[in-house]
């Protein structure tokens, strides 16, 4: 496994990274609208989501060239991992339950691994620009598809969340076993100085239980009330909605 390379808040090199995060998530979501005027959000959206998929071939490229991937450290399985592939499928199929996924549950991953970077692979230059745009990615993909395009919560979206987000944990726990990895720190807490995270295993899981909770029905209380009128057509959501949807 590798050594965890962690950025101290407020030093330089972390106000580089914050600042980048805002600007690269302001400038996206500038172009969308954009780009929405001249009607060519869908080319736009749908473009972006294959740069960010070949950043993901790269970052994995880079890895097995420089022989540092390894099963127990290197596969998408972390929850920003996860949520940046979840990224990528959303912006390109507008997905209603992949959009509530990001919303609910990685937007609040991703923003603690940018206030409290913990980059997994070491540091590099390159590993340091692309842990930000990852991160910062995973923030920008449910803002862009809530005010641009208009995706809206469904009811009881917190819920199915709430589930999705167990079955995951059990999942890769379970990967976690037949591995001796890490995965979402579900078998040692981070390394990073985070308040919301206390103790040790399993210590730790608890405070991961309770803020998690706490995130998903605060988020989703802020946005299912939220009355700003979207950027372009709202896109219509089925209800009741299916959870493979």
């Amino acid at each position: 496994m590798h050594d965890h390379f962690l950025v101290g808040m407020n030093s330089g090199l972390w106000w580089v990274g914050f600042s980048g995060s805002v600007i690269y998530i302001a400038l996206v979501i500038w172009l969308g609208f954009f780009f929405r005027r001249s009607e060519r959000e869908y080319s736009f959206r749908k473009g972006f989501a294959m740069l960010l998929l070949m950043r993901e071939l790269f970052f994995y490229g880079y890895l097995w060239y420089n022989d540092a991937f390894h099963l127990a450290d290197s596969l998408p399985l972390h929850l920003c991992g996860i949520s940046y592939l979840c990224s990528i499928f959303a912006l390109y199929t507008l997905n209603a339950s992949v959009f509530e996924f990001l919303l609910l549950l990685g937007i609040g991953g991703a923003v603690q691994s940018i206030i409290t970077p913990e980059m997994t692979h070491g540091y590099s230059p390159y590993l340091f620009l692309d842990y930000y745009i990852a991160h910062a990615t995973i923030i920008l993909t449910p803002i862009y598809l809530y005010y641009v395009v208009g995706l809206r919560l469904r009811h009881r979206a917190f819920f199915r969340i709430w589930i999705v987000a167990h079955v995951l944990l059990f999942s890769v726990g379970i990967t976690n076993y037949f591995l001796h990895s890490n995965y979402i720190y579900l078998c040692e807490p981070p390394k990073v100085d985070n308040p919301l995270v206390t103790g040790g295993f399993p210590y730790h899981l608890i405070g991961f239980e309770i803020f998690g909770t706490i995130h998903i029905l605060l988020f989703y209380f802020i946005f299912s009330r939220l009355t700003v009128k979207p950027a372009g057509n709202t896109t219509n959501l089925p209800d009741p909605p299916s959870i493979n949807q």
